[in-house]
This record gives C-alpha cells, sequence and structure tokens, in this order.
C-alpha cells in the first residue's frame, strides 16, 4: 500500500509498546502479535460469544474476580479468534495462565479499571479508522480515473503492495494481475455486480497471512474499487458487443457452398469492411459452444469474452445461434497451429470449467469462402462434444471422423463437403461413391463388391483407386468408419441410374 507499512495497523504488541495497553501487565504473550480491529467490554460470560474476530475483549471487574469465569471467558475468546483477553489486576491462579498458553491467546491484566481501559483503546481504535476512512477515498478516487479493466485491476494490485488481484467467474479466472497466487495466500472476495445482476462476478485479492496488510483494510479497498470494476468491465462488454455484430451478421449470411470466396467477398463488401476484413488476408475460425443446448447461458457471452482477451485483443466474439464465433487473421500455417495451442493452454482449464468446447477451421493456403471456415469451426465444436468439456479440436485433425459425431444426414453431407472438396467437385462422384459403398459394406472385398455391382473387378478396382485419388482415405482403417457413413449419406442424394449396378461388360472406369 502506498502508505508506511504499519501506519493504521494496531495490534498487541504495538500497543502494549506504546499505546493504550501500556497501563497492562502480560500475564502470557503469544509469540506473533495479534492484529487489533476492535475492543469490546464484556460483563456477562454469554456475550464473548458475539464478538468479532481481532478483537481486544477486556472483562469487568466483576467477571474478573473469579478464576473459573476467567478460564471459561478465555476458551470463549479463542473459539472466536480474539486478539487478547484483559482481565481486572489481581492475583491469579497459575491455572488460568496456562489455560491462556495452552490455547495460544494473549491474557493481559489491567492497573486500574477495566471499563477506562476499555474506553482509551476503543478512542484509539477510532482514531486509526478515521484515517482508513481517508485512505479509503482516496483509493476510490484512484481507481475511478481508469477505464479499462486492466488498469483498474493494476491499480488495486497497486494498492496492496503489488499481490496478486483477479476478476472471477465461479472460480474462473477471467483476467488477473500482480504476483501469483500461493497456497497460503489469505483469500479476501467482494462481489461485482448486485443481486439484480445478470453476471456475478468476484474480485478476489491474495495476501500472506503473516504479512503487514490489515485484512478488514484490504477487503475495504475491494468494496471502494468495486463500482470502478464493474463501470470498466461494462464499458468493454458494450464495446465488444458492438464491434462483434459484423462477425455474427457474417455468420447468419447463407452462401452458396459452390460459389468462391471472391465472389463473397464481393456481394458483402460493406459488411467486410466494417469487420476489418482485409482482400486476401487468410483467417482461421474459432466456435465455442456448450455440451448441452441449455448450456447456452446468456451470462457465458460476457465470461467467454473476458476469458478471449487471453488469446487476442484483434478479433471480437460474437454470440450466435448455438455458440459463439471469432475469426481470427493467420497469415501462414505456424500461426493457425499457435492460435490453437494458445487456445488450449490458455483457456482449456476455464473452458473445461465452463462446460464448453472449442472448434477451429483448417488453415488453407488459398484463401477459402468465409462460409466453409464458419462451418469446419462449427462442425469441429459439434463433433467434439462427446469428448468432454474443455476439448480444444481443429477440424484439421478431424477431417472425414467428423462424420461419426452426427446422425443427421445434412451434417454429414456437410462434413464430406468440406472435408472432401476434390470428390465432391468431380464429375464421377456418385459412380466413385457408389463403388466406395459396394467395398466397404462387402467388408473390404473387392470381388464380393464387383459381383454386386455386377461389374468386372478391374474396373471396381479402377474406381476405387480414383476414389484414392480424390482424397478419399480407403487406406487408413480409422477413417473407414467414416469413408462408410460418408458414402450412405451421399448415395442417397443420387440419381437411380448412379446406384443401378452395371453390365459385367462394362471394364471402363
Amino acid at each position: 500500500m502506498r502508505r508506511p507499512k504499519n501506519e493504521n495497523r494496531l495490534d498487541v504488541a504495538g500497543l502494549l509498546a506504546h499505546g493504550s495497553l501500556r497501563g497492562t501487565t502480560p500475564l502470557y504473550l503469544t509469540p506473533s502479535s495479534a492484529l487489533i480491529e476492535s475492543v469490546v467490554l464484556v460483563s456477562q460470560l454469554e456475550a464473548i460469544r458475539q464478538v468479532r474476530p481481532n478483537t481486544v475483549v477486556v472483562l469487568s471487574a466483576e467477571m474478573g474476580s473469579g478464576g473459573w469465569l476467567v478460564s471459561a471467558a478465555l476458551r470463549h475468546a479463542w473459539e472466536r479468534r480474539a486478539s487478547a483477553v484483559v482481565v481486572a489486576g489481581s492475583t491469579y491462579a497459575s491455572a488460568a495462565v496456562g489455560l491462556a498458553q495452552r490455547l495460544g491467546i494473549t491474557l493481559l491484566a489491567a492497573d486500574g479499571d477495566p471499563a477506562a481501559l476499555a474506553l482509551a483503546l476503543a478512542a484509539e481504535i477510532g482514531a486509526a479508522l478515521s484515517v482508513v476512512d481517508a485512505e479509503l477515498a482516496r483509493v476510490a478516487r484512484t481507481v475511478a480515473k481508469d477505464t479499462t479493466l486492466g488498469d483498474v485491476l493494476k491499480t488495486i494490485s497497486g494498492e496492496l503492495d503489488g499481490f496478486g488481484v483477479s476478476l472471477e467467474y465461479d472460480g474462473v479466472v477471467l483476467a488477473s494481475t500482480g504476483m501469483p497466487p500461493r497456497e497460503t495466500d489469505e483469500v479476501i472476495t467482494v462481489e461485482v455486480g448486485g443481486a439484480n445482476s445478470a453476471v456475478r462476478f468476484t474480485l478476489t485479492a491474495r495476501v500472506p497471512v503473516s504479512g503487514v496488510h490489515n485484512l478488514r483494510l484490504v477487503r475495504s479497498i475491494l468494496e471502494v474499487a468495486t463500482p470502478a470494476v464493474k463501470a470498466a468491465w461494462l464499458l468493454e462488454d458494450l464495446l465488444s458487443t458492438a464491434r462483434a455484430v459484423p462477425t455474427a451478421a457474417i455468420a447468419g449470411l447463407d452462401q452458396d457452398p459452390a460459389g468462391s470466396g471472391a465472389e463473397f467477398e464481393e456481394k458483402h463488401r460493406h459488411l467486410l469492411n466494417q469487420l476489418g476484413w482485409r482482400e486476401g488476408e487468410l483467417y482461421v475460425a474459432v466456435w465455442f459452444r456448450g455440451g448441452r443446448v441449455q448450456d447456452h447461458r446468456p451470462e457465458l457471452t460476457a465470461v467467454l469474452r473476458l476469458l478471449w482477451r487471453k488469446v487476442t485483443l484483434r478479433s471480437p466474439l460474437a454470440e450466435v445461434e448455438g455458440g459463439w464465433l471469432t475469426l481470427v487473421p493467420a497469415g501462414d500455417q505456424d500461426t493457425s497451429t499457435q492460435l490453437e495451442n494458445r487456445i488450449r493452454t490458455r483457456l482449456g482449464p476455464a473452458l473445461a470449467e465452463l462446460g464448453l468446447v472449442a472448434g477451429l477451421s483448417r488453415w488453407q493456403e488459398d484463401t477459402p469462402a468465409l462460409a466453409s471456415i464458419v462451418r469446419e469451426a462449427r462442425l469441429a465444436a459439434e463433433s467434439v462434444r462427446s469428448t468432454g468439456p474443455g476439448t480444444v479440436l481443429g477440424f484439421a485433425s478431424l477431417g472425414v471422423a467428423a462424420a461419426t459425431g452426427f446422425v443427421n444426414m445434412d451434417a454429414v453431407a456437410l462434413v464430406a463437403e468440406l472435408s472432401l472438396p476434390r470428390l465432391m467437385t468431380s464429375p464421377d462422384r456418385d459412380v466413385i461413391m457408389t463403388a466406395v459403398a459396394a467395398f466397404l459394406d462387402h467388408r473390404g472385398s473387392v470381388s464380393l463388391a464387383a459381383n454386386f455391382l455386377n461389374l468386372h473387378r478391374n474396373t471396381l478396382q479402377a474406381r476405387l483407386n480414383r476414389a484414392r485419388e480424390l482424397g478419399v482415405p480407403l487406406d487408413n482403417p480409422s477413417e473407414l468408419l467414416s469413408v462408410h457413413l460418408i458414402a450412405h449419406v451421399l448415395r442417397r442424394s443420387m440419381p437411380d441410374q448412379a446406384n443401378a449396378p452395371a453390365s459385367t461388360s462394362d471394364s471402363s472406369p
């Protein structure tokens, strides 16, 4: 904090040396000096059960007259984590002192009237609190000058001598600054957003338990900074929403799958200019979605946008039907690979906590149609739902294998369109896929499949070789199930003559 370390921090050792506790005789002192935040004068034993931690419990002259009352008071004060117990000066049995030692709580004997001592201590605490109030007002003015969430968190951390400060949602760290957390740190949290807020974040500070900080003061600093945190987040979310409008609009545009990327860019040039789409620049689409439709809770948009800042600030994240979409510039294959790794390492654990998965489109050297990369990212995300939350996977790692993730024939056909583009545009596609389907139906037997189709064995073999040339992975056992599924889906859309067995005299491919 930007103040002398011991200013505003009252503890037993300090007040014994130069404060209101100088008029006491230590009967037992704990090895470490306890923090003092309040004082209470107790005349009935039951009242000790209501005191707050870090309180000096002063027993009235009447209560301090009996040894058993002192022993009972010590036990109650220890349970409430009191700073010290002060009793009227007299001769005490060693049992009471021994109990204080065993419990680890400071026991003091007042040289005068305990009530007068309590009043003097209360005045001293009040004076310290007035300084704290002025300090908190200064902190509030300081953080109010910051306009970005990152700057607000840095200012709060600076007030806490650089210790860690974070904004969290349901245990997921969305933004943080300062020293990394340690297991021994004291964790102090305040809520950002009221009961009527759609999104309720937590502002968290982690400070050493044995440090010089008054933990109540740390909480007060977080509380006065909360309005600035909320204002900065709302402003950034508003700007992010505005920036994401073109991305959301593009995701909803229909495009002829056979159309070229150049035709699409020409038709929607104005919208693409708003998005910041540069002519000839290559992009990778990223699609986030929940494991189930009901996982798409509205507040996740704000949460995801804060998380996405850990990956890139340039590309806005748009909420679209079925998930969230962003388009990231990727000039080369290495950049695309790095993007996937960055999402996996920086967001993977958070996505797992939130029940989300992510899919990425392939990087392609020739500028692909915009709708194609959006479809690839969406299909990749949908196909890995069964893998479990936190999964991040690119379409390039799936290829035709993505087909097995769907029961919807349109989705399987879309996988074929994206993963087997040469096959899908080939004029002999129907003939080739009929041959592939028969080959796989007969467990890879060329002879049986040729008999079924009334083809010569060599003719069928030539068509299978043609399928390989067009990118159909017939020699990879792990992909044969997907190829089989795609073949049958495509055959459903073929004209009847494509499915009819050919003459046995047909010996041409």
